[in-house]
C-alpha cells in the first residue's frame, strides 16, 4: 500500500505540474508575443517619425537617409531594421525574411498608425511617414519567444523541486497511513482466528479517522470478548439449571420407582415442580430465539395494561406469600394501549418474578398514564425494596446472558434471560424499558408502551 500511494500521490502532483506548466506556458507565450509587438511597434513610430524629418528630392543623394537609419538603429540598440519607399501603391525594397508584401498593405493604403503581426517565432511592426512627395515604410523584427526559454527552466527547477518534495510527503504519508492499515488489518485477522485479545495500538496524538477505525476494531473486539464471556457463564448456568431440574427429577422418578419414596405424593409435585421450571427456561430459550429470527408473533389490540398486571399479580400472590412479601398492585384508572396483551402479561410476569427473588418484604407494581407533549404513553414500574442494582451493572441487566458481577446474587439463580426478553418484547411493540435506582434502596423497573399505534 505504501508503494501505491507514493506513487499516486508523485503521479498526481506529476500532472498537476504538467497541466500547470502548459498553460503557464501559453499564457507567457501570448504576454511575451504581445509585448514583443508592442515595443516594436512603439520602436516602429520612433524611426518613422524620424526618418520624416530628412528632407531630399526625389532624384537626389539618399545616402544620408540610410546614415541617419543607422544611427537611430544604434541608438534603439537595433539591428533588424529596413526602410522602404512607396512606389506605385507597393513598398519596394529588401523585405525581412518573415514579413511579406501583403502585410503591409495597410500602410500602403494610407493608414497612420503602425502594423504588427507574428509569424512563427518572429515578431514584426511596421510604421510609414510622409516625407516631401515620398512615403517611407520603417520594418523591425524581433524573436517572439524570448522570455519561454528562461520560463522552461523555471520550470524545470520548479518542477523538480515539487516533484522532490511530494515524494518526500507521499513517503511520510503513506508511512503514517498503512502502517496503522496494517496494523488494524492484522488485528482483524487475528480475531477473525479466535483471538478476541487483540488490540490496535491507538495514538490518542491523532484526531482523524485512522485513530476513528483503532478505537471502533478495539470496541468490537472487546464487546465479541464480552459476549463470549457472557456466552460461557450463559452455557454454566443453563447447564446448572438443567442439571438441577433434572437431577431431582431422575432421584424422585426412581425413588418412586423402586418404592423407596417415602411420599409418592410429594415426590410427584417436586418432579411436576422441576418440570415446570424446566418448561419455563426452555419456553425462554424458544422466545429468545423467535425474537431473534423476527418470527415473534404480536396481536395488537386495544389493552387495559392496568388490567393485565393486576391478573399477572395475583398468579404470584400465593409465591409473595409464601415468602413474606407484601404485593402491592396500583390501578387507579384505566390504562389502555395498543400492544399485544399476551406479551404485556410475559412483560409483567419477568419484572415481578425478577422482583420477587431479590426483595425484602415489598414489590410494588403500578400502571398509569404520562403525556408528553403530542404523545401518550402507558407506563408501568415494578419496585422491590432489595439490595438494589449496582450503578457498573445498570447498563447491561437487559443484555442477553448477562450476569450481575457487582449486585448480591439471589437464593433461586436465574438464567439471565427474563430481563433480556424483557427489552425484546417492549422495543417490539414500539416502547421503552429502563432502570433506576430506589430510595432508600431497592430498584424499579420501568416499561413504556405508546397508547396509539
Amino acid at each position: 500500500m505504501q508503494r501505491r500511494l507514493t506513487f499516486a500521490v508523485v503521479g498526481t502532483v506529476a500532472v498537476a505540474l504538467l497541466l500547470a506548466s502548459i498553460v503557464t506556458l501559453v499564457l507567457v507565450r501570448r504576454a511575451d508575443h504581445q509585448a514583443t509587438r508592442q515595443v516594436l511597434e512603439q520602436e516602429a513610430d520612433v524611426l518613422a517619425s524620424l526618418m520624416a524629418t530628412v528632407h531630399f528630392d526625389e532624384d537626389g543623394d539618399r545616402s544620408h537617409l540610410n546614415s541617419h537609419l543607422v544611427q537611430a538603429a544604434e541608438n534603439l540598440d537595433r539591428k533588424d531594421v529596413v526602410v522602404l519607399l512607396l512606389d506605385n501603391g507597393v513598398f519596394t525594397g529588401r523585405l525581412p525574411e518573415h514579413v511579406q508584401t501583403e502585410d503591409l498593405l495597410p500602410l500602403a493604403s494610407g493608414t497612420e498608425e503602425s502594423i504588427s503581426g507574428i509569424r512563427g517565432s518572429t515578431a514584426w511592426a511596421a510604421a510609414a511617414e510622409q516625407t516631401g512627395s515620398l512615403t517611407i515604410a520603417v520594418v523591425l523584427t524581433d524573436t517572439a519567444d524570448q522570455l519561454l526559454g528562461a520560463v522552461l527552466r523555471w520550470l524545470g527547477v520548479s518542477a523538480a523541486i515539487s516533484l522532490a518534495l511530494g515524494a518526500g510527503v507521499a513517503v511520510v504519508l503513506s508511512r503514517r497511513l498503512a502502517g496503522p492499515l496494517s496494523q488494524a488489518r492484522d488485528a482483524t485477522q487475528q480475531i477473525a482466528g479466535g483471538d478476541l485479545s487483540t488490540r490496535v495500538p491507538v495514538d490518542e496524538s491523532r484526531q482523524d479517522e485512522i485513530k476513528d477505525l483503532s478505537t471502533s476494531i478495539n470496541e468490537m473486539a472487546a464487546s465479541l470478548e464480552r459476549s463470549q464471556n457472557l456466552e460461557r457463564q450463559f452455557l454454566m448456568s443453563i447447564s446448572h439449571d438443567l442439571r438441577t431440574p433434572l437431577t431431582s427429577i431422575r432421584g424422585y422418578g426412581e425413588a418412586i420407582s423402586d418404592g423407596t419414596a417415602d411420599n409418592q405424593v410429594q415426590a410427584a409435585e417436586v418432579i411436576v415442580s422441576e418440570a415446570i421450571r424446566l418448561e419455563r427456561l426452555v419456553g425462554d430459550l424458544l422466545d429468545l430465539a423467535r425474537l431473534d429470527a423476527k418470527e415473534f408473533p404480536l396481536e395488537y389490540r386495544q389493552t387495559d395494561v392496568g388490567v393485565v398486571g393486576q391478573e399477572v399479580c395475583a398468579g404470584f400472590a400465593q409465591s409473595a406469600a409464601d415468602r413474606d412479601i407484601n404485593l402491592q398492585v396500583i390501578n387507579d384508572e384505566p390504562v389502555a394501549a395498543w400492544c399485544d396483551p399476551g406479551r404485556v402479561a410475559q412483560v409483567i410476569a419477568n419484572l415481578v418474578q425478577n422482583a420477587l427473588k431479590f426483595a425484602d418484604s415489598h414489590v410494588k407494581v403500578e400502571s398509569r398514564l404520562e403525556n408528553r407533549g403530542d404523545e401518550s404513553w402507558a407506563v408501568i414500574t415494578v419496585e422491590d425494596d432489595g439490595p438494589g442494582i449496582s450503578e457498573e451493572d445498570r447498563p447491561h441487566v437487559f443484555e442477553r446472558l448477562y450476569v450481575a458481577r457487582h449486585t448480591p446474587q439471589p437464593k433461586e439463580a436465574g438464567s439471565g434471560l427474563g430481563l433480556a426478553i424483557v427489552a425484546e418484547l417492549t422495543e417490539a411493540m414500539g416502547g421503552e424499558v429502563g432502570v433506576a435506582a430506589r430510595q432508600p434502596s431497592g430498584t424499579r423497573f420501568t416499561v413504556e408502551i405508546p397508547v396509539l399505534p
